[in-house]
């Protein structure tokens, strides 16, 4: 173990240990599966190109050197990344600066996966090659407190400091230790060391890849829309609460694996090619799904459907008691629910393709879908729902998402009172309701479905239980 590192408190120590990193076991399968199809179809080197230029982009955006127009972005890609699908719309700092800073970052993530397939240990030599075509110029070790802000290291550490996190990591991976853990330690040790006068961030994400990359993991996916948790759970990390980060680290693995599973290459075929490529991928389909395998998925489907119910139910019997529900008057926590075979599963297709479009992932509409309601009651006219939808995502049929949304629920009065006009007034009428979305952050889980689910309940229900605590919050203050 390194003195440096730990006497400024940046060793890799047991706390890294001990941070929950298990949720990845249950998406593995998934990413392991589309590796190999890749790989199969001769598809891999085309997938990372378009992998390394997104997780650049967003990474960079995130930063704030870059911003791209959406419709900009899908020309680029389509282009294969030509510095002219750039001046066609909205792109900060300019087409010919957005491309320059997108492309060296691409490139040194290429040198970074190089680096880590072939298992080549990074000395400091090594990462400053790396680090200097993703900055596209020398790195430079800092003279000075980066903005005026006091560091652990004085300036006269740091080269010596980086050369011992270097060294520490190959030996915490030589020793077993879990790729994500040392992963998370190095990102946060390198943005506490900050060794450079310019670029810190983007090599701590370039380190991150490549200890990812070395344990046969896809890397990260950080959006832009992760600005403030990055910066926040570092910041607790510096702090000693390091869930905060590890979390956000598994998630930006996901948001990789969703990437993954939702590609498919930007260009047209030729007819004849492509008609040759329907027919061969039609067969692959077929010998796929034979009947045993089928008849586990749906086993572990309907399981997982299960779990989600038991947990709801649950949770809102003990809402009922905790909410005082007094006889005709006060709130009620009722479960609703539509299973795979329910008439009812489609009712929320829209509210899920909107919410797979904002996560950017690829929701399959093909394969078995449900949800399940937990409705909050107030009043005749103040009524919420909680929705959780269970649904696939990406081009195969072993990987379900959990997502979740929150509404109002809004009487159409008029449309009410219409039908009533035209029935039997003795007949009693259902109550008609629009879905107003109100403002709810919940991100995706995602998880294979391969292999055993067992392990996957208490996931599902830390993340519901995580939710329904933001979805009360938000109720509470709809109160007046």
């Amino acid at each position: 173990m390194s003195a440096i590192l730990a006497n400024h408190g940046l060793n890799f120590r047991s706390g890294w240990l001990e941070v929950p990193f298990s949720r990845w076991d249950l998406l593995a399968p998934a990413w392991t599966a589309r590796r190999k199809l890749l790989e199969d179809r001769g598809e891999k080197a085309l997938y990372e190109l378009d992998a390394f230029t997104q997780a650049a982009t967003d990474f960079l955006t995130l930063q704030g050197l870059v911003r791209l127009d959406p419709s900009v972005w899908k020309q680029y890609r389509e282009s294969e990344y030509d510095r002219l699908a750039l001046v066609t719309g909205s792109v900060y700092p300019s087409p010919d600066e957005a491309h320059a800073l997108i492309h060296a970052l691409t490139r040194a993530m290429e040198q970074v996966q190089s680096a880590a397939r072939s298992q080549q240990a990074l000395d400091t030599g090594a990462f400053l090659s790396i680090l200097q075509t993703a900055l596209g110029a020398s790195p430079a070790f800092r003279t000075n407190a980066v903005n005026g802000v006091a560091l652990n290291l004085a300036p006269a550490e740091v080269e010596f400091a980086l050369g011992a996190l270097l060294g520490e990591i190959q030996t915490q991976l030589s020793a077993g230790a879990s790729p994500i853990a040392v992963a998370a330690w190095a990102h946060h040790a390198l943005s506490r060391i900050r060794p450079f006068a310019d670029g810190n961030a983007r090599a701590a994400f370039l380190l991150t890849n490549y200890i990812l990359w070395r344990g046969g993991l896809p890397g990260m996916l950080l959006r832009p829309s992760q600005r403030l948790p990055y910066y926040k759970s570092l910041k607790a990390a510096d702090e000693a609460n390091l869930l905060p980060w590890g979390t956000l680290l598994l998630q930006s693995i996901q948001e990789a694996v969703l990437y993954a599973l939702s590609w498919t290459p930007a260009h047209i075929l030729p007819r004849e090619e492509g008609l040759q490529t329907f027919n061969q991928r039609f067969a692959d389909w077929r010998k796929l799904h034979d009947r045993e395998r089928s008849q586990r998925i749906m086993n572990n489907r309907y399981t997982v459907f299960d779990y989600v119910e038991e947990i709801l139910r649950t949770l809102a019997a003990e809402l009922d008691q905790k909410l005082k529900v007094e006889e005709g008057r006060g709130t009620r926590a009722l479960v609703a629910k539509a299973y795979p075979d329910s008439p009812y599963y489609y009712q929320f297709t829209s509210d899920i393709v909107e919410y797979a479009r904002q996560h950017g992932y690829y929701f399959n509409r093909g394969l078995p879908r449900g949800w399940f309601k937990l409705k909050f009651s107030l009043s005749a006219n103040k009524k919420y729902q909680l929705v959780f939808t269970l649904h696939h995502a990406g081009h195969e049929d072993a990987t379900l998402v959990m997502g979740a949304f929150l509404h109002f629920l809004e009487p159409v009065k008029y449309q009410k009172r219409r039908i009533r006009r035209r029935r039997s007034p003795q007949r009693k009428e259902k109550s008609l309701y629009l879905f107003a979305p109100l403002p709810f952050y919940a991100p995706p889980i995602a998880f294979s479905i391969e292999n055993d689910v067992a392990n996957i309940r208490p996931l599902l229900k830390e993340h519901i239980d995580a939710l329904l605590t933001q979805a009360i919050t938000r109720i509470a203050n709809e109160i007046y």
